[in-house]
C-alpha cells in the first residue's frame, strides 16, 4: 500500500464529466429493463393506432401550368424575362384557394356527403352557409398540391375515406381550376380592351397636339429639319469661318512682306527691298542709269569732268538716281497699304462671325427646346403605336380565351391506402420508444449527482478505502439499539458498519508510513464527517489504540453531546486563553478514548489552528496518544479544514453515499491538491445496501456475501 503523502498529488485530478462509451453501455446495462419496457409501450400504442385508424386514399390528377402573361400595357422586348418559378406558385396558391374548393364542392355536392357534412346533433341545426364554410373547411384540409422541382408541373393530391371519390375530387379539382383561369383571362381581357381603347384616343389626340406644337416652334424659330443641320445662323457659320481664315492668311502675308521691306531698308537701303528690285520700273530705269554711266566715262575720258558735256551727262544720272528712289518709296507705300488692307478686311469679317456667333448662342436654347419637344412628340407616338399593338393582341384573346394550363395526366382510384402506414407506424413507435426510454434513463442517471460505487470514487482519482453501511433503523429500534453511530458501534461491535471502521483502522495502519495524525474532512455539511469520526475513534479505542479525538468545528462542533457531563474547558480555551490541556481532556465512555471538546461554539474570525500554539498542542498530544483524531469542518464551508488538513499525518474523505455532488468533491479535492494535503483515501457513509436490489450497484452488496461472518 502506498504512503498517504505520496499520492497527494494526483488527488485533485478531476476526471471528464462528458459520457463515454462505456459509461453509456453502463447505463443501459443499468436501466435496460426501463428502456425495452418504454419501447414496447410505444410500440403496441403505435401498432394499435394504426390498426385502428380510418384508412385513407390519395388520388392525384397532374397539371401543367401555363406561366405566359399577358400584360395591360406593351412592354419593351429586352425587358421580357423568362417564366419565374414564382409565378407557378402562385397558380398553385389559386388552385388550392376556397374559390375554387367552393366550386367543386357545388359541382359535387359536397353538402350532402357526411365525409364533408357530418350530421349535426345540437338543438338548432346550422344554416346553409355555415354547413358550406365546414364543407369548405374539411374539403381545403384534404387537398394538397405542389409543383415538381424546376418544372411547370403540378400534383394535385386529394385525401378521401373512399378511393372512388378522392380520384373524382382531384379531378374535379383540375377541371374547375382550368375553367377558372379561362374565365379570369377573357374577364381580363375585355377590361384589358376597354381600357386599352380609351387610352388609345387619349394618346392619339395628345400625338397630334405635340407634332403640330414641334412644326410651329421650327417655323417661329427658323430652325430647319435635322437634316439640314439645324438652323439659318449654324449655316452661316461655316462660310464666314472660312472667309476668315483666308483675310488672316492674306494679312499675315502682307505683313510679312511689309516687315520684310523694313528689314532690309534698315539693313542696306530702300534699293536693297525685294520689290523694288523685282519692279519692272525700277528695272528700266537702272538700265538706263547704266548706259548714262557708260557715256559718263567716254565723256569724262575725252573732256575731263568740267566739260558742259560731262556736266549734262551727270545731271542725267542724278535725275535718274532720284526717279529710282522716288519708285522705290512708293513701291513700299504700296506694302504698307495693302498690309492696312488685308487687315482690315480679316478684321470686318472676324466681326461679322462674332456677331452671328453671338446669334448661334441665343439660338442654343431654341434649339434644345425644339429637340426636346420633338423628343416628347417621338415618346407619344411610340407609346402610341404600342399600345394599338396591345389593343389589337388584346381583342384576339378576348375572342379566344384559354385556360391557364392543362390537365396531363387525371386522377384514378388508389388500390391502396396512403393513410395508416402500419410499417411506418410500427418504426416511429420503436424510434420514439427507444428515444423516450433512453431519455428517461439518461434523466435518472443525470438525476444522480453524489458517488455510490466504487468505480466513482476512484473516477475521481481518490482511492477508495471502505464504505459505511446506513444503520437499519427498524431493527435498531426493535432492538432498543441507539440509532446514533457512535453509540451503535459500542452496542454491536461485530456489525458491519464497525467491521467497515476496523477497515478503515486497518488501512491507517499498513501504508508505508502508519500515521498518527488523521483528520477526518467532508466537501460539505451533512455527510455524517463527526459520527464518523467519533465512531472510529472508539473502534480504535476498542481495538487497543489510545486515542484523543478533538472537536476542531469551531462553528458546528457538538462532540461535547457524547459526554456525561457539559464541559467547562474546551479546545478554544487551550488555544486561545491558555488553559491547561489536561483541564480540557475528558474521558468517553469507552476505555483508551479521550475527546478535547469545544465548550461552546463560535464564530470568532481568529485564526486558531495555524498558530504556534496549535503546534504546542499537537506535539502534546503526539506524545501522550498513539492516534490524533482531527474532527474538522467542511473544507468548502471553512477555511480551517484546509489548515488542519496540511498539518496532518493523513486526511480521510468523507463522501456521503448518493448525495454528495460531485462538483463539491471536485472542489474539495482540488484545495486539498493545491495545499499538498496528505489524502489517504475516501470513505463512503451512508451507503444503502438495499439499492442493490433495484439494480445500483454500490460496495455495502459486499456485505451479502459474508453475512455468515455476522452475529444474528
Amino acid at each position: 500500500m502506498n504512503s498517504p503523502s505520496g499520492r497527494a498529488g494526483a488527488l485533485g485530478r478531476a476526471p471528464s464529466t462528458g459520457l463515454d462509451v462505456i459509461a453509456i453501455i453502463g447505463i443501459f446495462r443499468r436501466r435496460w429493463k426501463l428502456v425495452a419496457a418504454v419501447t414496447a409501450a410505444m410500440l403496441t400504442i403505435a401498432l394499435i393506432a394504426a390498426y385502428t385508424a380510418q384508412p385513407l386514399y390519395d388520388a392525384g390528377a397532374l397539371l401543367k401550368i401555363d406561366t405566359t402573361e399577358r400584360p395591360v400595357a406593351p412592354t419593351d422586348e429586352k425587358f421580357i424575362q423568362n417564366p419565374d418559378q414564382a409565378l407557378v406558385d402562385s397558380e398553385v396558391g389559386i388552385l388550392t384557394s376556397r374559390d375554387i374548393a367552393a366550386r367543386v364542392a357545388k359541382r359535387l355536392n359536397l353538402i350532402a356527403d357526411p365525409e364533408f357534412n357530418p350530421p349535426y346533433d345540437g338543438p338548432q341545426q346550422p344554416s346553409r352557409e355555415q354547413q358550406m364554410s365546414t364543407v369548405l373547411d374539411y374539403v381545403q384540409g384534404g387537398l394538397s398540391a405542389g409543383k415538381q422541382p424546376q418544372t411547370y408541373l403540378v400534383n394535385v393530391v386529394f385525401r378521401s375515406t373512399d378511393p372512388e371519390k378522392s380520384a373524382r375530387i382531384a379531378n374535379a379539382f383540375a377541371e374547375e381550376y382550368l375553367a377558372s383561369s379561362a374565365e379570369r383571362r377573357a374577364g381580363t381581357a375585355s377590361r384589358q380592351a376597354r381600357w386599352l381603347d380609351e387610352r388609345l384616343k387619349t394618346m392619339g389626340a395628345e400625338v397630334e397636339q405635340n407634332d403640330a406644337r414641334v412644326a410651329r416652334y421650327r417655323a417661329e424659330k427658323g430652325i430647319t429639319k435635322r437634316d439640314m443641320s439645324g438652323t439659318v445662323t449654324d449655316q452661316q457659320i461655316a462660310p464666314i469661318s472660312s472667309q476668315l481664315a483666308e483675310a488672316e492668311a492674306q494679312a499675315a502675308s502682307a505683313r510679312a512682306q511689309l516687315q520684310a521691306a523694313r528689314t532690309q531698308i534698315a539693313t542696306g537701303g530702300i534699293d536693297t527691298v525685294s520689290a523694288v528690285l523685282t519692279s519692272q520700273v525700277i528695272a528700266d530705269l537702272r538700265r538706263q542709269r547704266a548706259e548714262v554711266i557708260r557715256n559718263l566715262a567716254d565723256l569724262s575720258g575725252k573732256y575731263g569732268p568740267q566739260h558742259p558735256s560731262v556736266l549734262r551727262v551727270n545731271q542725267q544720272l542724278s535725275e535718274i538716281d532720284r526717279q529710282v528712289a522716288q519708285e522705290a518709296r512708293r513701291i513700299v507705300a504700296g506694302l504698307q497699304a495693302n498690309a492696312n488692307a488685308a487687315e482690315a478686311s480679316a478684321a470686318a469679317i472676324r466681326s461679322n462671325l462674332a456677331r452671328i456667333k453671338a446669334e448661334q448662342s441665343g439660338d442654343s436654347l431654341t434649339s434644345v427646346t425644339a429637340d426636346s419637344l420633338q423628343r416628347v412628340a417621338d415618346a407619344k407616338r411610340l407609346v402610341y403605336n404600342r399600345f394599338a399593338e396591345a389593343a389589337q393582341q388584346t381583342s384576339q384573346e378576348e375572342r379566344a380565351a384559354e385556360p391557364k394550363g392543362s390537365i396531363v395526366e387525371y386522377a384514378h382510384p388508389p388500390k391502396a391506402p396512403a393513410s395508416p402506414n402500419k410499417g411506418l407506424y410500427a418504426m416511429l413507435g420503436f424510434l420514439m420508444g427507444g428515444l423516450l426510454g433512453t431519455g428517461i434513463a439518461l434523466f435518472l442517471e443525470m438525476m444522480t449527482k453524489g458517488v455510490r460505487t466504487v468505480e466513482d470514487v476512484e473516477a475521481l482519482n481518490v482511492p477508495f478505502i471502505a464504505s459505511l453501511p446506513m444503520i437499519d433503523r427498524k431493527r435498531a429500534k426493535a432492538e432498543h439499539v441507539s440509532l446514533s453511530a457512535a453509540d451503535y458501534v459500542v452496542e454491536h461491535p461485530m456489525s458491519r458498519y464497525a467491521e467497515a471502521l476496523r477497515s478503515v483502522r486497518s488501512a491507517l495502519l499498513l501504508g508505508d508510513t502508519v500515521p498518527q495524525l488523521i483528520a477526518i474532512a467532508s466537501s460539505v455539511p451533512g455527510e455524517g464527517k463527526t459520527n464518523t469520526a467519533l465512531a472510529l475513534g472508539r473502534v480504535m479505542a476498542m481495538s487497543g489504540d489510545r486515542v484523543v479525538l478533538v472537536d476542531c468545528d469551531l462553528r458546528l462542533g457538538d462532540i461535547a453531546k457524547v459526554l456525561p457531563e457539559p464541559p467547562t474547558t474546551g479546545v478554544i480555551e487551550v488555544l486561545q486563553d491558555g488553559a491547561s490541556l489536561a483541564s480540557a481532556i475528558k474521558p468517553d465512555r469507552i476505555e483508551g478514548l479521550d475527546v478535547l471538546p469545544l465548550n461552546a461554539r463560535t464564530m470568532t474570525p481568529l485564526d486558531l489552528f495555524s498558530g504556534e500554539r496549535m503546534h504546542q498542542l499537537l506535539a502534546e498530544l503526539r506524545g501522550k496518544y498513539d492516534r490524533i483524531i482531527l474532527d474538522s469542518p467542511p473544507l468548502l464551508a471553512v477555511s480551517d479544514a484546509r489548515t488542519l488538513a496540511v498539518q496532518a499525518d493523513a486526511v480521510l474523505m468523507i463522501m456521503r453515499w448518493d448525495r454528495t455532488p460531485r462538483g463539491a468533491i471536485r472542489a474539495a479535492l482540488s484545495l486539498l491538491e493545491q495545499d499538498k494535503a496528505p489524502l489517504l483515501g475516501a470513505v463512503l457513509s451512508m451507503v444503502d445496501p438495499r439499492q442493490g436490489s433495484s439494480g445500483i450497484e454500490d460496495p455495502g452488496n459486499y456485505y451479502q456475501m459474508y453475512r455468515q461472518y455476522q452475529p444474528a
